[in-house]
Order: C-alpha cells, then structure tokens, then sequence
C-alpha cells in the first residue's frame, strides 16, 4: 500500500514538474515574442453579407443582382481625416466628412496602401434593379419596418437585413435571402491588414428565374407608352400578356410608372402624385370590361344550349322584352341602323348589343355569374404578387350592399359588361386565356424556375367548352381582326390572332375607358393579353398596342 502511495505521489510531480516547464517556455521564453505578436496584429470580427439571388428572366437574361460595394467610415477627430480630404481631392471625389459610399477603386487602394488607423473598410452589397421596366412587378428591396421585422426575426434576420419590399423581390423573399457569414480582420499597429479569415462563410440566396420575358416587357412598355404620347386625353394604361400554356406571365405594365433606382429618394413626390404611378394598375385597377365581357355571355349561352353556333337572333335596334329598361345596340343609338339578323360570331364580330341582351336575359344572372366565375373574373387568379384586387362580378348581393336595388332587367346590362362589373387587367388576361385554352383556368404564376427545379402551377377548374362552341366564338374575334375595326392595325402580324374590344363610360369623365382583349395564334393559341386604357376612347384605339406586342412575340419566335 505505502509503494503505491509513493508511486502515484511521483505521478503527479512529474506532472507538476511538465506544467511549470510549459508555462516558463510561454510567459518567461516566449513571452516577449507572444507579446510583440499581439502588438502587431489586432483581430476585428466582421459580418460578411449575403448575395441576395438573382432574378432571371426565362431566357436567363439578368433583371435584378447584387453588387458588392465597399464603404469607407472616417472615425470622428481623427489625426488622417487630413490625409483621407487630401486623397479624395487627388482621386476627384467629393467628400463632405461623412461616409464615402462605393468609392472609386483607386481610392480604395491608396487609403489601404496607407494604412490611415481612423477609416474603417465596411463592406456593403447594392442591389442593381432593372430600373424602369416593370417596377411594379419586380419590385425593390429596403430596410425592414417594425413590421416586417417582427415578420422576420424568429427567420433570423439581422434588424440590418434589407428585404423584398414589393412585387417579386418579396414574393421569392425566402428563395432569394442568403444567410451572411463572418469574417476575421487582423490589423498591424498602422492599421494594414494583415490577414482575412472566414469564421461562417456567407451562403448565397438562390436565383429565381420568372417566366417574364424581358424583350416581350420591353416592347409592352414601348407600346403603351407611345399610346400615352398619341391620346394625351388617356391618364393611364396597363395590360399583361399570358402564356396560355401554362399561366405564366410573360409581361406585365402599368403607365405612369417608377424608376427602382430612384425610388428611395423620390418617392414622396411618386406617393402625391395624382397619376398614382406607384398602383400596379394591372392587377390593382378595377374596371368594367365592356362588351369583352360579351365573350363570357357566348360562352354561357352556348354552353347552356340558349342558342347554337347557327342560331340567329334579330337586331331590332331596341330590346324591348321589358317594359323597363328597353336598351339600345350602339350602332342604333349613334347611327340609326340594325345589324339584323346575326349569328353568334357575326354578333361578337359586330358587338350587337341586342344579341347579347337576350341570350343574357335567357340565361339569367345566376347562370351567367356562374361562368363569369368559373372563367378567372371576380377570382384570384393565383399569382404570388401581393395586392392583387379579386374584382366584382355584378348582381343582386353586391348591388344591395351598396343599398341599391337590383331589378330583373339588370341583367341586360350585366350580359354586356355594364352594371358593376369590375375587373383587373390580370383577370380579363386570365378570362381570355382560358377560354381560347380550351377551358382550362391554370393558375396564373410568375416564378418559372428555382435551384433548377421548374415550376409546376396548379389547375384552378375547368370550364366544359365543346369544340364547335369555342370555334363560334374564336371565328368572331377572328373576325374583328382580319375584316372589323381591327383589321389595319392587324394586318401585318406574322400569325392570324382573335381580339374583342370593349368600353366603358365612368361617371364625370368625358372619354370612356377602352378595353381590349386577343389571343394568338388562332389555331393553336399560345398567348392572350389584355390591354386596358382609362379614358382612352374606343377599345380599337389599343389594336396598335395589341399588335406590336403579339408581333414581337412571334416575330421573334426563333429566339424563344
């Protein structure tokens, strides 16, 4: 027992012996080496931000990225604020002593190369947006608000972070953040850096390609904005334009709009503006559809066996079914004349009021709301954009609620999109798409494709539209755009395509607004659009608008 008492004794001498050996090499031996280490480099911990992902067109053509951008901060009182002043006079920078945002490279280098102790490098990222073309619908990023921050705190933001702050910046918020990493900065006693380190490294956000085509939004905007230059009476205009496929959105506009660029800085004029050029009209603007709301009466009508592809219905001018009201066609009212007899097409064709009133009579509101809904109006289409509005579709509840009173012959005036039928550009793009789709009502998207993966929309229903039905009211718009008021302005297209036009009188407005809706190519449909202007007149005065963009879609076919 007492051997190993002395055994275990001598264990922990040795022991101690070693520790006093290690700790003499490192405070008395090495000490002074340790020490002037430490003089010479002093660590600083950095956060080191994320890349945001990138939007992508469908082509793959860049619409918003990220730059990486340095800052310098001049510490206050300073000895080299005078040495800083007099490098940004050689480098022909003005600096007013605060913060130097995305200095030139060349003064980057020389304030590093000189070591000045009292400017910090801050490291920053900018995101680069595509300025003007479609704000509303890419949107921009900013620093959080109280609210957002309590949205995206328990997701582990920073309360620095910036985030998606409209449109599809953030819609795809959770694809495109990226989780920023940490850096170690050691620094001699003049400042130099002398080592990086990353402790985290930064994770990227994922790119996310839309199914916008920039080349397509390009042309859309270029043809509503010249439309504005040559009606100076419209105030505004809007249209989209969808892949009749699949949902996809392949442009969408709002004139007046924005700069993302300068949103920042000029928006307290954008936010009083009367033109309200921040409303994402195309899918926030409500209006009535007109006699594009005629295609969903066919369709009922036709569906519902009220009438065939061959039945013909007379003009008289009048309809005087009711008592009250007793209508008017339009070309009645303004010229005095009668389309007289008239099929379906030619009655879509000739936007004869009088046919629609008794096919909508004969149906009934209920029935007709019924396939109003069922074809995308007064629905949301499923986009992920914020905002969208989800629109009116006319009838007894609605008019109640608004104290009204709702009488049988008001259905009259809702067959032809009048009453208080109200909806968004977005909705009558959606109507038109699924009806030439064959009846298919596909979820409206924006987000084509992420981390490869390619997105899959959902079916919102579906409408039973028999063949011969869906030709009767393809051959009227087809119709309008090869013989009616369409014709000049389709003339030249590559493809043969359908339209209907529409327009809506508002109360104390001296010009109706026009409202139009196509689809192309007629045998196989491949695009629909929707184009409203508000005081624009006439629906025919937006066939330019119409057939440059369908022209610069299949124009351009080879490269899609």
């Amino acid at each position: 027992m007492p051997r190993r008492l002395y055994t275990g004794a001598g264990l922990f001498l040795l022991a101690l012996a070693g520790f006093f050996v290690l700790l003499w090499q490192l405070q008395v031996s090495a000490g002074a080496a340790y020490y002037q280490k430490s003089q010479r480099s002093i660590a600083q911990i950095e956060e080191v931000p994320a890349a945001r992902g990138k939007l992508l067109d469908r082509r793959g053509n860049i619409l918003a990225q990220d730059r990486g951008t340095w800052s310098l901060i001049p510490q206050e009182d300073s000895p080299d604020l005078a040495r800083l002043r007099r490098l940004c006079r050689e480098e022909g920078v003005e600096w007013s002593g605060g913060a130097i945002a995305d200095p030139p490279d060349r003064l980057l280098a020389r304030v590093q190369e000189e070591g000045l102790e009292g400017v910090r490098f801050l490291q920053t990222v900018r995101r680069e947006g595509s300025g003007t073309l479609a704000p509303h619908l890419l949107g921009r990023v900013g620093a959080m608000s109280q609210e957002e921050w309590a949205q995206y705190e328990p997701l582990g933001y920073a309360l620095d972070d910036t985030v998606g702050k409209e449109g599809a910046e953030q819609a795809f918020e959770s694809l495109l953040h990226g989780t920023p990493g940490t850096r170690v900065v050691e620094r001699d006693r003049a400042g130099r850096i002398t080592n990086r380190r990353y402790a985290q490294d930064p994770q990227p956000g994922q790119d996310v390609t839309l199914t916008l085509d920039r080349s397509l939004q390009q042309a859309l905007q270029e043809a509503l904005g010249e439309f504005l230059q040559s009606h100076p009476q419209a105030s505004a205009v809007s249209a989209v334009v969808l892949d009749v496929r699949d949902g996809g959105v392949l442009a969408m506009a709002s004139l007046p709009g924005y700069d993302t660029e300068t949103f920042s800085s000029q928006y307290q004029a954008l936010s009083q503006d009367p033109a309200h050029p921040l409303l994402n009209r195309a899918m926030q603007g409500l209006y009535a559809p007109g006699s594009t709301f005629k295609l969903v009466t066919a369709a009922a009508a036709l569906e519902e066996g009220i009438v065939t592809p061959e039945t013909e219905i007379l003009d008289t001018g009048r309809y005087t079914y009711y008592k009250t009201p007793q209508p008017q066609c339009w070309l009645y009212r303004e010229e005095g004349r009668t389309h007289g007899l008239e099929t379906l097409s030619q009655a879509l064709a000739d936007s004869c009021n009088v046919y629609f009133f008794d096919a909508g009579r004969r149906l009934g509101i209920e029935t007709l709301n019924r396939y109003a809904r069922a074809l995308g109006l007064g629905e949301e289409t499923g986009i992920e954009l914020a905002g969208e509005q989800t629109g009116v579709v006319a009838g007894p509840a609605y008019t109640q609620g608004l104290g009204q009173t709702w009488y049988e012959g008001s259905v009259l005036s809702a067959a032809i999109g009048q009453e208080n039928n109200r909806f968004t550009p977005l909705q009558l793009a959606h109507m038109t798409a699924t009806l030439v789709g064959g009846g298919e009502r596909r979820q409206v998207h924006l987000l084509k494709k992420c981390g490869g993966e390619i997105y899959t929309p959902q079916s919102l229903g579906r409408v039973p539209l028999a063949p011969e039905n869906l030709e009767a009211i393809k051959a009227g718009m087809l119709s309008l755009t090869q013989e009616g008021s369409l014709s000049t302005a389709f003339r030249d297209l590559p493809v043969e395509a359908g339209a209907k036009t529409g327009s809506a009188q508002v109360a104390g407005e001296e010009f109706a607004n026009g409202v139009l809706v196509a689809f192309a190519p007629y045998e196989e449909p491949e695009v629909a659009l929707a184009v409203v202007a508000e005081q624009g007149g006439s629906g025919s005065a937006l066939g330019g608008i119409a057939a440059a963009v369908l022209g610069a879609w299949f124009g351009d076919k080879g490269t899609r």
